[in-house]
Formats: C-alpha cells, structure tokens, sequence
C-alpha cells in the first residue's frame, strides 16, 4: 500500500517515521507494559551505530 511513498525515501528519514508511527501507537498499552517496552527500544538505540543513535536522540515518549 506505501510501496510508492517509501521507494524514494532514504534510510534515515524511514527510520525516524517507522519510529514515530511506533511510538505514537504504543501510547495505548497499560504503564507496566509501556515501561518495558521504552526499556527495550532504549537499549536497541544503544546497540546501534552512532548514526542510528544520533536518529533517535529526539524521541518524545510523552503523548
């Protein structure tokens, strides 16, 4: 369905919308299951690349 809208779109913009759209969605979940999931998340931005890292260093866990 969004073949056409990501075919041009580079990596790291990609990276910040799939991230942005994950956040936002996961707002939902109860607390407990919220705070493991940003435990989680954190530690996968910590074991990227610098590059990936540096993607990442604005995310707003807040809704």
């Amino acid at each position: 369905m969004f073949c056409d809208d990501i075919q041009d779109m580079d990596l790291a913009n990609a990276l910040q919308i799939l991230m942005a759209l994950f956040v936002e969605q996961f707002s939902a979940f109860a607390a407990d299951i919220t705070a493991c999931i940003k435990s989680k998340v954190t530690e996968w931005i910590n074991s990227q690349a610098a590059f990936i890292q540096a993607l990442f260093k604005n995310i707003c866990w807040e809704s």
